[in-house]
């Protein structure tokens, strides 16, 4: 009885105690900076991108009512989910137009309302050579987005090369977009 009653009593000690000591070690490298929780892994680096063919919200003259990926082959292109209900989106809009003058955007409205994205874009500038409908999220699990906003770096044969969680900044430019599209030779 009383060995029962102490088993009882130390295995959620014990359980508690490892979780507890997994949540320190995740803390302690978040805090002293050897793991950066925004950079999620994605399993499409160094792999073709899917296959992308939604609504394009902006026809064009030729008509063209939807957005193929395949349409940008041949040169760099950055691949930027975002939407109108999304406050880094915002955020990273300036970031977006500086890099538009160096490098294609294709920009994906992740579950969004084109009426919405379509205000977004007058009130924060449009940036991107086309922009796709992704209203169920169907493209985003195919990507394998996380959330918004969400970039990622495809080469000139359509291979992602970079994946970058979270809103472009100057310092993610500089530090990682720019070497990357460096690296492609695109420059």
């Amino acid at each position: 009885m009383m060995s029962q009653l102490r088993l009882s009593f130390l295995l959620p000690l014990l359980a508690f105690t490892a979780l507890a000591l997994v949540g320190a070690v995740a803390l302690y490298a978040t805090l002293s900076g050897s793991r950066d929780p925004a950079q999620l892994p994605s399993v499409l680096v160094n792999k073709s991108a899917p296959r992308t063919s939604l609504a394009n919200l902006m026809p064009n003259d030729a008509g063209d009512n939807m957005v193929q990926l395949t349409a940008f082959k041949g040169q760099p292109l950055l691949v930027n989910f975002f939407a109108s209900w999304c406050a880094p989106c915002r955020a990273e809009a300036p970031a977006l137009e500086m890099l538009s003058k160096r490098v294609a955007i294709l920009g994906i409205a992740y579950k969004d309302r084109g009426e919405d994205t379509n205000s977004f874009l007058e009130q924060y500038g449009n940036p991107f050579r086309a922009v796709g409908m992704d209203t169920d999220g169907r493209m985003g699990i195919e990507w394998g987005v996380y959330g918004v906003p969400e970039t990622y770096l495809l080469d000139a044969n359509g291979v992602v090369k970079l994946r970058h969680a979270g809103p472009l900044t100057r310092g993610v430019i500089d530090a990682t977009i720019m070497p990357a599209l460096e690296a492609l030779g695109s420059w």
